[in-house]
Protein backbone atom coordinates (compact mmCIF):
# COMPACT_ATOMS: atom_id res chain seq x y z
CA UNK A 1 0.00 0.00 0.00
CA UNK A 2 1.43 3.35 -0.83
CA UNK A 3 2.16 6.26 2.09
CA UNK A 4 -0.73 8.55 0.10
CA UNK A 5 -3.53 5.64 0.56
CA UNK A 6 -1.84 4.62 4.10
CA UNK A 7 -2.26 9.02 5.20
CA UNK A 8 -5.52 8.56 3.88
CA UNK A 9 -7.01 5.49 5.43
CA UNK A 10 -4.78 6.63 8.77
CA UNK A 11 -7.00 10.19 8.62
CA UNK A 12 -10.47 8.88 8.30
CA UNK A 13 -9.68 6.67 11.37
CA UNK A 14 -8.63 9.69 13.14
CA UNK A 15 -11.68 11.58 12.05
CA UNK A 16 -13.81 8.97 13.22
CA UNK A 17 -12.12 8.08 16.02
CA UNK A 18 -11.33 10.97 18.92
CA UNK A 19 -7.98 9.86 19.86
CA UNK A 20 -5.62 11.70 19.06
CA UNK A 21 -2.98 10.17 20.44
CA UNK A 22 -3.32 6.68 18.81
CA UNK A 23 -3.65 8.56 15.41
CA UNK A 24 -0.18 10.79 16.33
CA UNK A 25 1.18 7.56 16.72
CA UNK A 26 0.20 6.07 14.11
CA UNK A 27 0.60 9.27 11.56
CA UNK A 28 4.18 9.49 12.88
CA UNK A 29 5.66 5.69 12.06
CA UNK A 30 3.78 6.13 8.33
CA UNK A 31 5.60 9.62 7.88
CA UNK A 32 9.04 8.71 9.43
CA UNK A 33 10.67 9.62 6.00
CA UNK A 34 9.63 13.36 6.09
CA UNK A 35 12.26 14.96 7.25
CA UNK A 36 14.97 12.98 5.30
CA UNK A 37 12.22 13.86 2.01
CA UNK A 38 12.58 17.55 2.83
CA UNK A 39 16.31 17.43 3.09
CA UNK A 40 16.78 15.45 0.29
CA UNK A 41 14.74 17.42 -2.41
CA UNK A 42 14.75 20.86 -3.81
CA UNK A 43 12.94 23.41 -5.15
CA UNK A 44 13.03 23.81 -9.09
CA UNK A 45 14.43 26.51 -11.26
CA UNK A 46 11.12 27.80 -11.86
CA UNK A 47 9.75 27.59 -8.38
CA UNK A 48 8.67 24.74 -6.27
CA UNK A 49 9.33 21.03 -7.18
CA UNK A 50 6.16 19.51 -8.37
CA UNK A 51 4.45 17.74 -5.73
CA UNK A 52 4.79 14.09 -4.47
CA UNK A 53 2.33 11.90 -3.94
CA UNK A 54 2.42 12.15 -0.19
CA UNK A 55 2.05 15.56 -0.81
CA UNK A 56 -0.56 15.41 -3.37
CA UNK A 57 -2.97 13.06 -0.56
CA UNK A 58 -2.25 16.09 1.80
CA UNK A 59 -3.43 18.71 0.03
CA UNK A 60 -6.64 16.86 -1.44
CA UNK A 61 -7.61 15.98 2.29
CA UNK A 62 -6.78 19.71 3.20
CA UNK A 63 -9.09 20.78 0.14
CA UNK A 64 -6.03 22.79 -1.44
CA UNK A 65 -5.03 23.22 -5.17
CA UNK A 66 -1.54 22.44 -5.67
CA UNK A 67 -0.48 25.80 -6.61
CA UNK A 68 -1.69 27.22 -2.76
CA UNK A 69 0.46 29.73 -1.52
CA UNK A 70 2.60 29.25 2.05
CA UNK A 71 0.47 32.23 3.67
CA UNK A 72 -2.82 30.15 3.14
CA UNK A 73 -1.30 26.79 4.32
CA UNK A 74 -0.05 28.66 7.53
CA UNK A 75 -3.60 29.89 8.26
CA UNK A 76 -5.50 26.59 8.54
CA UNK A 77 -2.64 25.83 11.37
CA UNK A 78 -5.75 27.42 13.41
CA UNK A 79 -7.83 25.05 13.03
CA UNK A 80 -7.05 22.18 15.37
CA UNK A 81 -9.09 18.92 13.32
CA UNK A 82 -6.29 20.01 10.79
CA UNK A 83 -3.09 20.95 12.58
CA UNK A 84 -1.35 17.66 12.03
CA UNK A 85 -1.85 17.22 8.47
CA UNK A 86 -1.42 21.14 8.00
CA UNK A 87 2.00 20.87 9.93
CA UNK A 88 3.00 17.28 7.82
CA UNK A 89 2.58 19.81 4.62
CA UNK A 90 4.26 22.43 6.06
CA UNK A 91 7.30 20.12 6.79
CA UNK A 92 7.02 18.95 3.26
CA UNK A 93 7.06 22.23 1.42
CA UNK A 94 10.15 23.90 4.03
CA UNK A 95 7.69 26.47 4.89
CA UNK A 96 10.30 28.27 7.00
CA UNK A 97 7.84 31.74 7.49
CA UNK A 98 5.53 29.45 9.64
CA UNK A 99 8.02 29.13 12.56
CA UNK A 100 6.31 31.94 14.09
CA UNK A 101 2.82 30.29 14.48
CA UNK A 102 4.44 26.96 14.97
CA UNK A 103 5.82 28.40 18.29
CA UNK A 104 2.92 30.56 19.00
CA UNK A 105 0.87 26.88 18.34
CA UNK A 106 3.55 24.73 20.19
CA UNK A 107 3.10 27.59 23.59
CA UNK A 108 -0.32 27.60 23.99
CA UNK A 109 -1.94 25.80 26.79
CA UNK A 110 -4.96 24.07 24.90
CA UNK A 111 -2.71 22.64 22.31
CA UNK A 112 -2.75 18.97 23.02
CA UNK A 113 0.08 16.84 22.93
CA UNK A 114 0.10 14.98 19.69
CA UNK A 115 -0.17 18.41 18.08
CA UNK A 116 2.82 19.63 20.40
CA UNK A 117 4.98 16.80 18.89
CA UNK A 118 3.89 17.63 15.45
CA UNK A 119 4.63 21.02 15.82
CA UNK A 120 7.94 20.21 17.77
CA UNK A 121 8.99 18.47 14.53
CA UNK A 122 8.65 20.97 12.08
CA UNK A 123 10.47 23.56 14.55
CA UNK A 124 13.26 20.68 14.69
CA UNK A 125 13.43 20.57 10.72
CA UNK A 126 14.18 24.57 10.76
CA UNK A 127 16.72 24.09 12.80
CA UNK A 128 14.79 25.92 16.07
CA UNK A 129 15.33 24.30 19.71
CA UNK A 130 12.58 26.53 21.78
CA UNK A 131 10.57 23.81 22.04
CA UNK A 132 12.91 21.10 23.61
CA UNK A 133 12.83 21.91 27.54
CA UNK A 134 9.10 21.32 27.17
CA UNK A 135 9.21 18.13 25.85
CA UNK A 136 12.03 16.89 27.47
CA UNK A 137 9.83 17.65 30.55
CA UNK A 138 7.37 15.90 29.40
CA UNK A 139 9.67 12.79 28.69
CA UNK A 140 11.33 12.77 32.28
CA UNK A 141 7.41 12.51 33.78
CA UNK A 142 6.81 9.21 34.93
CA UNK A 143 3.18 9.94 34.93
CA UNK A 144 3.42 11.59 31.47
CA UNK A 145 1.32 9.53 28.23
CA UNK A 146 5.25 10.39 26.65
CA UNK A 147 6.64 8.14 29.20
CA UNK A 148 4.05 5.37 29.47
CA UNK A 149 3.51 5.14 25.43
CA UNK A 150 5.42 4.26 22.71
CA UNK A 151 5.73 7.98 21.95
CA UNK A 152 8.72 7.65 24.19
CA UNK A 153 10.35 6.23 20.90
CA UNK A 154 9.39 9.38 18.98
CA UNK A 155 10.34 12.08 21.37
CA UNK A 156 13.71 10.12 21.99
CA UNK A 157 14.31 10.45 18.53
CA UNK A 158 13.11 14.16 18.14
CA UNK A 159 15.71 14.86 20.91
CA UNK A 160 18.41 13.30 19.48
CA UNK A 161 17.57 15.35 15.97
CA UNK A 162 18.34 18.28 18.27
CA UNK A 163 21.16 17.01 19.77
CA UNK A 164 20.33 16.37 22.83
CA UNK A 165 20.89 12.68 23.25
CA UNK A 166 19.95 11.74 26.60
CA UNK A 167 16.82 9.39 25.70
CA UNK A 168 19.01 7.05 24.36
CA UNK A 169 18.57 4.16 26.50
CA UNK A 170 14.54 4.25 26.42
CA UNK A 171 15.83 3.33 22.45
CA UNK A 172 18.06 0.63 23.33
CA UNK A 173 15.43 -0.92 25.95
CA UNK A 174 12.83 -1.08 23.27
CA UNK A 175 14.83 -2.99 20.90
CA UNK A 176 13.96 -6.15 22.72
CA UNK A 177 10.45 -5.87 22.18
CA UNK A 178 8.39 -8.57 20.44
CA UNK A 179 6.24 -5.92 18.13
CA UNK A 180 7.39 -5.32 14.99
CA UNK A 181 6.13 -1.95 14.65
CA UNK A 182 8.01 -0.72 17.89
CA UNK A 183 11.56 -2.17 16.85
CA UNK A 184 10.95 -0.18 13.53
CA UNK A 185 10.67 3.23 14.94
CA UNK A 186 13.13 2.10 17.03
CA UNK A 187 15.43 1.49 14.54
CA UNK A 188 14.33 4.70 12.56
CA UNK A 189 15.09 7.29 15.35
CA UNK A 190 18.26 5.41 15.98
CA UNK A 191 19.76 7.61 13.06
CA UNK A 192 19.76 10.33 14.74
CA UNK A 193 22.40 10.07 17.13
CA UNK A 194 24.71 10.58 13.88
CA UNK A 195 27.81 12.68 15.37
CA UNK A 196 31.45 13.27 14.10
CA UNK A 197 32.54 12.83 18.23
CA UNK A 198 30.20 12.35 20.59
CA UNK A 199 30.48 8.42 21.86
CA UNK A 200 26.78 8.00 22.00
CA UNK A 201 27.14 7.30 18.36
CA UNK A 202 29.09 3.99 18.47
CA UNK A 203 26.62 2.79 20.80
CA UNK A 204 23.42 3.57 18.04
CA UNK A 205 25.79 1.78 15.39
CA UNK A 206 26.55 -1.07 17.49
CA UNK A 207 22.50 -1.70 18.38
CA UNK A 208 21.92 -0.96 14.53
CA UNK A 209 24.65 -3.47 13.46
CA UNK A 210 23.04 -5.81 15.56
CA UNK A 211 19.86 -5.36 14.61
CA UNK A 212 20.93 -5.73 10.87
CA UNK A 213 22.35 -8.89 11.35
CA UNK A 214 20.20 -10.74 13.80
CA UNK A 215 16.46 -9.22 13.83
CA UNK A 216 13.91 -11.85 12.21
CA UNK A 217 11.85 -9.09 10.41
CA UNK A 218 14.33 -8.78 7.09
CA UNK A 219 12.51 -5.33 6.52
CA UNK A 220 13.79 -4.31 9.69
CA UNK A 221 17.14 -5.36 9.03
CA UNK A 222 16.70 -3.17 6.10
CA UNK A 223 15.58 -0.26 7.63
CA UNK A 224 18.98 -0.21 10.34
CA UNK A 225 21.77 -0.20 7.73
CA UNK A 226 19.55 2.59 5.89
CA UNK A 227 19.80 4.19 9.29
CA UNK A 228 23.44 3.16 9.32
CA UNK A 229 23.93 4.94 6.45
CA UNK A 230 22.71 7.86 7.63
CA UNK A 231 24.85 7.62 10.06
CA UNK A 232 28.08 7.31 7.72
CA UNK A 233 27.14 11.18 6.34
CA UNK A 234 28.05 12.07 9.84
CA UNK A 235 30.80 9.61 10.33
CA UNK A 236 31.92 8.17 7.04
CA UNK A 237 33.68 5.14 8.86
CA UNK A 238 30.45 3.55 9.84
CA UNK A 239 30.80 2.83 6.42
CA UNK A 240 32.36 -0.21 6.61
CA UNK A 241 29.93 -2.08 9.14
CA UNK A 242 27.35 -0.83 7.06
CA UNK A 243 29.18 -3.22 4.22
CA UNK A 244 29.78 -5.98 6.34
CA UNK A 245 26.36 -5.82 7.11
CA UNK A 246 25.59 -5.99 3.40
CA UNK A 247 27.74 -9.12 3.26
CA UNK A 248 25.99 -10.88 6.10
CA UNK A 249 22.66 -10.09 4.07
CA UNK A 250 23.63 -10.52 0.43
CA UNK A 251 22.06 -14.32 0.71
CA UNK A 252 18.78 -13.39 2.64
CA UNK A 253 15.73 -15.78 1.66
CA UNK A 254 13.48 -12.14 1.08
CA UNK A 255 14.26 -11.64 -2.85
CA UNK A 256 13.85 -7.85 -1.95
CA UNK A 257 16.40 -7.51 0.48
CA UNK A 258 18.57 -9.53 -1.26
CA UNK A 259 18.50 -7.31 -4.18
CA UNK A 260 19.07 -4.31 -2.29
CA UNK A 261 21.82 -5.62 -0.33
CA UNK A 262 23.58 -6.87 -3.45
CA UNK A 263 23.20 -3.60 -5.15
CA UNK A 264 24.38 -1.72 -2.57
CA UNK A 265 27.19 -3.55 -2.42
CA UNK A 266 28.32 -3.27 -5.73
CA UNK A 267 27.86 0.73 -5.62
CA UNK A 268 30.15 0.49 -2.00
CA UNK A 269 32.67 -1.64 -3.77
CA UNK A 270 32.96 0.70 -7.00
CA UNK A 271 33.32 3.67 -5.16
CA UNK A 272 35.68 2.18 -2.69
CA UNK A 273 37.79 0.88 -5.84
CA UNK A 274 37.49 4.38 -7.49
CA UNK A 275 39.02 5.97 -3.91
CA UNK A 276 41.70 3.56 -4.41
CA UNK A 277 42.55 4.80 -7.56
CA UNK A 278 42.88 8.56 -6.69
Amino acid sequence: MKNSEILRKGYKMFTKRSSKMIFWFFLSALLTNVSMYTNATTNTAAGRRPPGAVEKCLLVELGLREDVNDSEIIQLLDISEKRILVTTLIRYRKISSAVPKLLQIFNDCNTVLPEKLSVADALCDFGNKEWMPTIKSLSLDPNSVIARTPLKIKVAGLLARAGDYSQFEILKNSLTDTRDYIRSKVVYELRNFGHKTDPITDSAVKLLTSVAISDTVPKIRNYAIESMEKIAKEKPEVTAKIIAALEANKDSPDKDFRIICKTKLDIYHKKLKDEKKK
